[in-house]
């Protein structure tokens, strides 16, 4: 079997575990996931970060990001052209829905050559493994877009999806830290 085929199966796998727990279950996860985030120093420190705003199956990001808004400066990915670009969060009635379903701030575009002040990015994927790999939707978005970022790049996950390791191809990025409900990995 192909890595191609690998992750297929991997991304299937995950998907058939997300759907064994109920919506609530998987806010409880979160809850604990974004706790523990909030321990770390990068966090506690960081003035500005690159978050997402999550969807109904991913560790839930929406409370989270309300919450520290006045406090640190939030910026959340867009899909434009088949690339992301990054936009301020204001708050969430500055939000409009995207194609994907998936709520996304208006407004100005983050100017990529400002990309260096970012502090943290908070990354969401399907699987992780203990090398710090990570698996996405498979569109290759955020593959393309953390090259050019040097903060700390933290995915946030369920404990489902960590594995001791996952298929991997060449321009997957690694991640510097893997947060989830009852473990941090680190480089």
């Amino acid at each position: 079997m192909n890595i191609t085929e690998q992750k297929k199966r991997l991304r299937e796998r995950i998907a058939q575990k997300k759907q064994s727990y109920s919506q609530r279950e998987l806010l409880n996860f979160s809850e604990e996931v974004i706790s523990t985030l909030e321990l770390t120093e990068v966090f506690q420190n960081a003035k500005i970060v690159l978050a997402y705003y999550s969807m109904s199956d991913e560790v839930s990001t929406h409370e989270w990001i309300k919450k520290y808004c006045l406090q640190k400066h939030f910026l959340l990915p867009v899909v434009n052209n088949g690339e992301l670009i990054l936009k301020k969060y204001v708050s969430e009635e500055s939000m409009s829905t995207s194609a994907y379903g998936i709520k996304e701030p208006v407004g100005d575009t983050f100017p990529e050559s400002e990309y260096g002040k970012i502090d943290l990015v908070i990354v969401p994927g399907v699987a992780f493994d203990r090398t710090l790999n990570r698996l996405g939707r498979g569109k290759g978005f955020y593959d393309r877009l953390l090259p050019k970022i040097k903060a700390p790049k933290t995915a946030i996950c369920f404990d489902f999806q960590v594995f001791d390791n996952i298929p991997v191809s060449q321009g997957d990025i690694k991640m510097n830290m893997i947060v989830c409900q009852n473990e941090i990995i680190v480089e």
